[in-house]
């Protein structure tokens, strides 16, 4: 009985012991998991933000231009 309460109580700490791992592990990856998709949303939110000078950029130049060349229609 002495023996078989010993070998309950090591399985009780082993069990929470791997619990704790467990939710730490998961945690961890999760944590990784964020890093990288805030990473590839930087990353995409910065080319979008490149391409949105560039056409900012172009639709100055053809403003300018068309300005410019507006009396060559008439």
């Amino acid at each position: 009985s002495e023996h078989m309460k010993d070998f309950k109580i090591k399985l009780e700490w082993y069990t929470s012991n791997l619990l704790v791992w467990v939710i730490l592990t998961i945690s961890l990856g999760l944590m990784i998991v964020n890093i990288v998709t805030m990473y590839n949303m930087y990353s995409v939110i910065d080319t979008m933000w490149h391409e949105m000078v560039q056409i900012k950029e172009t639709n100055a130049y053809l403003y300018q231009f068309i300005e410019e060349h507006r009396n060559d229609f008439d």
